[in-house]
């Protein structure tokens, strides 16, 4: 394992990043990522690199082995800290570490010994999934594999941190300067993973079978068979359907427009199967889309590493909707870097939104803002716009096992964090997952966006 070049593409594109969610897009100063007694023609900011092993050092550490430090550390004396929580360091510049993590210089630069550049870069490329080989049953990249969760940050956009930090110093640089300001935002999306809860009899009957035979319940028998028969007599009330109007409702209560990812492959183990040119179903797509919400491709399980069945099911829902489609989320979150979003740029996706981890809410990326995706292996920046992910249903009740108040609970504490950063709060809620055993976490889900102040 070796770590990465950080080429000057690479390094171009972190300055980028941090300079965006700092608000300082127009700021014109200089910046360096270099040694600490680099000369600049007026004060500025320097990050010293980190040595060049950091990459793979950081992912044989330890569990809970990096240095963290408090907030008031590592902002300027007297400036309003937006948190107060202790930070982790995931890389210390290769210089004296006698001189504190960030200094100011005799003719009044910054300098950071704390390499924000590599962090930047180690946690939006997701350089560690290419290299680390630990994989679920689903081909997947687990939270519980990840730095941030075995060093104990998974619940910190820590990249988001760090520009808030590079904020307040270049706010020390130029007092006067006044930075881009952004209001937090919410991202509410939705994958239709079922038009109902039985897509054929024979599912039905199978399941019925099983709550008689294996569980004695005739109840729970006949329940199976009025949901198949009454999904298939009532359609449009369908609670799979009609769920999908409550979320528009509940979007627009809060100023906001949902996204929505439609699977349009064939049927398989992994994937229902659904018919997604059923005509109710698609007035009912056509009537959200007329009202500002976004329709998005849901590409089937085998599709984030199959370009050509990615292609076509892009092409076939285009054709249903009658209009182009340019966001997606994998089925099952499948991913893997940074091959999946090649394959969504190359197949005229410009709005991605897999990353986050199906078993751990949290920050796979340690961010809370959209950002450009950046391939560290063709060290190229794609068009692909990535948006991660959050907060998913199945991850609290499922993968979690957290209460119906544990989830309300873990969704404000994300939700305040990414307020800190001035981001975008993304949760995912399945439109399956509305009723029956979902209800209680649904109702805790529902009372978060009641409450929450934007």
């Amino acid at each position: 394992m070796t770590d990465p070049p950080l080429t000057t593409n690479a390094i171009a594109y972190a300055w980028e990043r941090l300079w965006d969610v700092a608000g300082a897009e127009k700021l014109n100063l200089p910046r360096i990522y270099g040694s600490a007694s680099s000369s600049l023609t007026e004060p500025g900011v320097i990050v010293v690199p980190a040595p060049a092993n950091a990459w793979t050092d950081l992912l044989n550490s330890p569990p809970h082995s990096l240095d963290w430090l408090p907030a008031e550390a590592l902002f300027p004396p007297g400036y309003p800290r937006p948190f107060d929580d202790r930070l982790p360091i995931l890389f210390w510049s290769d210089a004296d570490r006698t001189k504190p993590p960030i200094w100011v210089r005799e003719d009044g630069t910054v300098i950071f010994h704390i390499d924000l550049i590599a962090a930047t870069l180690f946690m939006l490329t997701r350089w560690e999934e290419i290299v680390r080989p630990e994989r679920d049953e689903h081909a997947r990249f687990p939270a519980s594999a990840s730095t941030a969760f075995r060093q104990g940050f998974l619940d910190q956009p820590i990249v988001d941190r760090y520009a808030m930090i590079l904020r307040a110093w270049l706010q020390k640089l130029r007092p006067n300067w006044k930075p881009r300001v952004r209001s937090f935002r919410l991202r509410l999306s939705h994958d239709i993973d079922h038009l109902q809860r039985f897509e054929t009899a024979s599912l039905a009957l199978r399941q019925a079978a099983r709550d008689l035979l294996r569980s004695g319940s005739p109840a729970a028998a006949l329940n199976d068979v009025y949901d198949f028969l009454y999904g298939r007599w009532r359609f449009s009330r369908n609670p799979f359907l009609t769920a999908l109007e409550m979320f528009a409702r509940q979007a627009e209560s809060l100023g906001a427009r949902a996204v929505f990812y439609v699977l349009a492959g064939a049927s398989t183990p992994f994937d229902p199967g659904y018919d997604p040119t059923n005509p109710t179903f698609v007035q009912r797509l056509q009537r959200l889309r007329s009202a500002g919400h976004v329709i998005g491709l849901h590409p089937s399980y085998a599709a984030f590493l199959d370009e050509n069945r990615y292609r076509a099911e892009k092409k076939r829902l285009e054709t249903i909707l009658q209009h182009d489609v340019h966001h997606a989320r994998q089925h099952y979150l499948r991913f893997r870097a940074p091959d999946t979003w090649r394959i969504a740029q190359r197949a005229g996706v410009s709005e991605d939104a897999t990353l986050g981890y199906p078993d751990h809410e949290g920050f796979r990326c340690g961010a809370s803002h959209p950002f450009p995706v950046f391939d560290i292996q063709a060290d190229q920046r794609l068009s692909l716009i990535e948006h991660p992910l959050h907060i998913m249903d199945g991850t609290l009740k499922e993968y979690r096992r957290l209460t119906p108040d544990e989830s309300r609970r873990r969704m404000e504490l994300l939700a305040r964090r990414v307020a800190e950063v001035e981001g975008e709060l993304h949760l995912l809620w399945h439109n399956h997952a509305v009723t029956g055993a979902w209800s209680p976490w649904f109702e805790a889900y529902s009372r978060f966006l009641s409450e929450i102040v934007l």
